[in-house]
């Protein structure tokens, strides 16, 4: 598969999700060249988070029973890969003067969300083909920048409200939902309309928390 293709199924939906998110922020928009520097963090944030989990490949793909798989799901892919995307919106962009309102969180978040999305979709497309890819260019996207997302939500209120408990709350929140969500993918146990639902009421929660977060911004 040549480089065009690659970016088109992987780099280019991600940009476009991105920019879809973006325009919720209807009273103060982030800077956008922030909102591009969150999603390459994000990108490359799959590269720690490929090593950490490497070693534990063959446990996930072939465990001794369904508890471990459900302890390795949310111990280690819910763990690792939604600290990596909280980390680097935490130690980076957090600290800036533009982070200034609840729905900076989650616009930054969903940005670092769907890099880090974009690039494992492109080693996805790449060993498994273009049908892989494209579905993963919706469904993947969508549920990596959901729980990053739920996750900004409630690191844009511990800033404003300087609440810094609500950091650890959403973090929580998000390794639970996405070692879950991985696990019933892995097991087999759901349908895939099952989990396309699953993937539908995370975007309608996403949704409800930036509405949330517009309505408590202080630029309106």
């Amino acid at each position: 598969m040549n480089i065009f293709w690659l970016l088109f199924v992987s780099l280019l939906p991600g940009l476009l999700w991105v920019y879809f998110f973006y325009r919720k922020d209807r009273y103060e928009p982030e800077p956008a060249a922030l909102v591009l520097k969150a999603f390459i963090y994000g990108a490359l944030a799959v590269v720690p988070v490929g090593f950490i989990e490497t070693p534990f490949a063959r446990s996930i793909s072939n465990p001794s029973n369904l508890f471990i798989l459900l302890l390795l799901t949310i111990g280690v892919i819910g763990i690792v890969e939604e600290f990596a995307k909280f980390a680097v919106i935490r130690y980076t962009i957090y600290n800036s003067e533009e982070f200034d309102e609840p729905v900076d969180g989650i616009i930054y978040s969903v940005s670092a969300g769907l890099g880090f999305a974009a690039l494992e979709n492109l080693l996805y497309t790449y060993v498994f083909g273009f049908q892989v890819g494209l579905i993963r260019a919706v469904i993947t996207s969508l549920v990596h920048a959901s729980f990053s997302g739920i996750m900004g939500y409630y690191l844009g209120k511990a800033k404003i409200e300087k609440q810094p408990s609500l950091i650890y709350k959403g973090l929580i929140l998000v390794i639970i939902l996405h070692g879950v969500y991985d696990f019933l993918i892995m097991s087999g146990l759901v349908s895939n309309y099952i989990v396309y639902s699953m993937v539908g009421l995370f975007y309608v929660y996403l949704i409800m928390l930036i509405n949330r977060a517009v309505e408590a911004s202080p630029f309106k």
